[in-house]
Order: structure tokens, then C-alpha cells, then sequence
């Protein structure tokens, strides 16, 4: 029950008069300050924040260093639109070096779903304007504007270009019914019969699907990259949510060994500001439209406060051995993982890598069948218990931020399998 007569619900209730529906929920709490991994909503509630804001504050709320590197830029100065800055030019000296080739040049904005919108334009200047075929993977998620709906769109009416699907895939739930390492690899035969059937001229793919943290098995692309490198196809990854150091390597690139021709980064890039950069290789870059007097400026793109603290993330990044922390501590976390899902009778798999995981609900683990219900009633009781959390129907994804300590780490797991018996207790008296 909602107790009516508290702070929250108060800017909750205020809020819906100039908000859309849908936009908030009356049982949301409203964060008010934060500081490193935690956050206090309007009523002075504490949360352990296993979101990072959605997969944005790489060192959680308010930190020092960070902010301090925006202030100092801010009081040089501010935007000027379709400009560039010193800002800028420390951004990419540090930038640069964690990239898997040498040969990429940058283009800054402020979106992610800008980004990706921006590449599949300059995907389809590369080839002249001509129509191509573009291959997008199904469930997958490029951001809200229009073109990267219409791209994982799956009806024929509504379509990008002459974009088509490729089934991602997905061990748990194999498209093609086969057993977790007993295959051969149908999933990546299966893109190539794809792409090479409509002409690809480009791929856009996540390393990771975002929505659910699943995992390709090992190999796969490493294969599609073997297939598009030799049929020149262009490869667009999108690491909107990977990028920044999450997997434990900068890029998830690099962790499956791929150099794509083109990255888009975002969330991971400064901390909660605003900021995001496409990556393309320079051949890409050389064409007549591409080339054209402001052709890549946008209003608040290489906007210098984000930069100045977007140089000053990658800098404690090195400093502060955090990639290295992501990997101890994603080891810890998928361990402890493991052990609460032998516990639980609703838990169908934990997928994990680095400091990004999630835990998919099930009604039973012998038919598989989704269970929207104990993820939100998960959801929930973590919410109760001080544990934020990020639901997508019946998965609980985990982005702690990547400099959390082990016993921070620790806490939050304890809240999280505290949750799923409190859940579960009450499922089965339902039942």
C-alpha cells in the first residue's frame, strides 16, 4: 500500500498534471541526492543503486572528481554550437588509445538513439543513398527515434530501407532447439544465410543484448565478423549500454574480438552528463556526403562540461584500475548469482559479464515460460528493502557502478536474494 501522505507521492502526484501517462507510477520513489552507490528518494530512503541510473553513472551519484572537472569547464565555457574545443581534443587523447583499431575518427553528440540514427545515415551516404539491404537482430533495441524503431520493426509495412531480422542468439531459449553446447553453431549459420539472402550491405548489432543481458555462446562473432570482413559488410555496434568498461574491456568488441567498422557509446561515457560519440573508420567518413560543411553538427553536440568530465571518467578509469575491479567483481557477482538461482524453483538462468547481469524468471524450470509476475513482484520487494533494480518484464537486470567495493557488492546481493524469498513466500501462499 501507498501511504498517501508522504513527500514522493507528493511530487508524484504534482508531476502527473504536466506529464503524460505512463511516464510515472504513484509507488515510484523520487531520488533526491546520491552519493557514490546510493541514492535517497523524498522521504529520506535510502537505495543501494544496482542500476547506475540506468547504466549512466559508471561512479555512481555525485562524484567529486568528475563534477569538479564539469565546473572548472563550465567556467571557461559553455556550448557553442557546431564548434570544437580544447575539451574535446583531451576527450579523444584518452579515448583513442582504448579503441581496437587506429584508424576511426569521432563524431560527439548528446543521444544515444541521435547516434545510432546518425550511423544509419552515414551507412547509407556510404553507399551512395542507394537502398540497401541492413540487418538488424530480433529483440534487439537501437534507441526511440524513428528509424531505429522502424529498423528491428517485424512487419514489412513499416520497415527502414530494405532492413531485415536475424534471430539473436539465445542459449536458454534457442530459436532453433537446440541444446546449450551440444550444436554447430546453428545460430551463426543461420546470419550468414541471412545477410548473404538480403545483399547486406550492413549488419547493426549488439554485443550483449541490452533488454534481457544475453550472451552469444563463444565463437559466434567471431564468425559473423570472418563473414563480414571478407564480404564487406559493413559491422555497426551499438554499445550504448557495453561501452565505457562494463564487460570488463573498454569495448565488448574487444572482448569478442571484434573491430567493428562503426561504435556508437553512450551511457558509459561521463557519468549522467549528456554525451555520446559515433565511431567510424575513416573510409566511411571520406564520402562526398559525409564531407559536406556542418554536415555532422548538431545543437548541444560536443558540448565542452560533458566532455571535460567524460575526460576526466577515463582518466580515474586508469587511475583507480577499474576495469581490473570489473572483472574481480563480476566474477564475485556471477558466482553468488549462480548460488541464489539453485535455491530458487523461479529462476531460470543468470546471465552474466563484468558488472552487468541478469536474473530471468520463470514459472517453472521445465517449461521455461517467462514469468512477468515474479519480476515485478521482485522488482518490488527490492524496492522495499533498499536495493534498486532495473525490470524488464520477467528479468532483473544488474548494472552496479564499476567502482563499487566487495562489500558493497556483497550487501546488494544479500538484499537481492532477501527479495526473491520474500517474493517467493508469497507466491506460494497465493498458490
Amino acid at each position: 500500500m501507498i501511504e498517501r501522505h508522504n513527500r514522493n507521492y507528493e511530487i508524484i502526484m504534482q508531476l502527473k498534471r504536466y506529464l503524460p501517462e505512463g511516464c510515472v507510477q504513484d509507488e515510484d520513489p523520487v531520488p533526491v541526492r546520491g552519493s557514490g552507490c546510493r541514492y535517497q528518494d523524498g522521504n529520506g530512503k535510502e537505495y543501494l543503486d544496482f542500476s547506475s541510473g540506468i547504466f549512466t553513472n559508471t561512479f555512481g551519484h555525485a562524484c567529486e572528481e568528475i563534477n569538479r572537472a564539469g565546473y572548472a569547464q563550465a567556467g571557461l565555457l559553455a556550448n557553442v554550437h557546431g564548434r570544437h574545443t580544447e575539451a574535446e581534443l583531451r576527450f579523444y587523447q584518452r579515448l583513442f588509445p582504448l579503441l581496437p583499431a587506429d584508424d576511426y575518427k569521432a563524431m560527439p553528440y548528446n543521444d544515444g538513439g541521435y547516434t545510432i540514427d546518425r550511423g544509419l545515415t552515414d551507412i547509407v551516404n556510404y553507399y551512395g543513398r542507394k537502398r540497401i539491404g541492413i540487418g538488424a537482430y530480433r529483440n534487439g533495441f537501437h534507441g526511440k527515434t524513428q528509424a531505429a524503431k522502424l529498423l528491428v520493426n517485424e512487419t514489412k509495412k513499416a520497415s527502414f530501407y530494405h532492413n531485415f531480422l536475424i534471430d539473436f542468439p539465445n542459449c536458454y531459449r534457442c530459436p532453433w532447439k537446440k541444446r546449450k553446447g551440444q550444436c554447430r553453431m546453428e545460430c551463426a549459420k543461420s546470419a550468414v544465410q541471412e545477410l548473404e539472402a538480403n545483399e547486406a550491405g550492413a549488419v547493426i548489432f549488439e554485443l550483449i543484448q541490452g533488454s534481457g543481458i544475453v550472451l552469444p555462446p563463444e565463437g559466434y562473432w567471431e564468425r559473423i565478423y570472418d563473414y563480414c570482413k571478407s564480404h564487406g559488410i559493413l559491422m555497426f555496434a551499438d554499445e550504448v549500454l557495453t561501452g565505457g568498461g562494463r564487460t570488463g574491456s573498454y569495448l565488448a568488441s574487444s572482448h569478442y574480438g571484434v573491430i567493428p567498422d562503426m561504435i556508437a557509446i553512450t551511457k558509459g561515457l561521463a557519468n549522467g552528463k549528456p554525451l555520446s560519440v559515433l565511431l567510424e573508420r575513416s573510409f566511411i567518413t571520406q564520402n562526398p556526403y559525409a564531407v559536406r560543411p556542418l554536415e555532422r553538427a548538431s545543437t548541444f553536440a560536443a558540448h565542452p562540461e560533458a566532455l571535460a568530465a567524460a575526460e576526466k571518467l577515463l582518466e580515474l578509469l586508469e587511475r583507480d584500475h577499474i576495469m581490473e575491479n570489473v572483472r574481480i567483481l563480476g566474477a564475485v557477482l556471477k558466482d553468488k548469482l549462480l548460488e541464489i538461482a539453485e535455491k530458487s524453483r523461479f529462476i531460470g538462468e543468470i546471465r552474466s559479464l563484468g558488472l552487468m547481469a541478469a536474473v530471468e524468471f520463470v514459472t517453472d524450470k521445465e517449461s521455461k515460460l517467462p514469468s512477468a509476475v515474479m519480476g515485478t513482484a521482485v522488482f518490488q520487494s527490492c524496492r522495499e528493502n533498499g536495493l534498486e533494480t532495473i525490470q524488464s518484464g520477467h528479468i532483473i537486470r544488474l548494472a552496479p557502478p564499476l567502482n563499487m567495493k566487495r562489500d558493497e557488492l556483497l550487501l546488494g546481493l544479500s538484499l537481492l536474494e532477501e527479495s526473491i524469498e520474500q517474493a517467493e513466500e508469497e507466491a506460494a501462499v497465493r498458490m
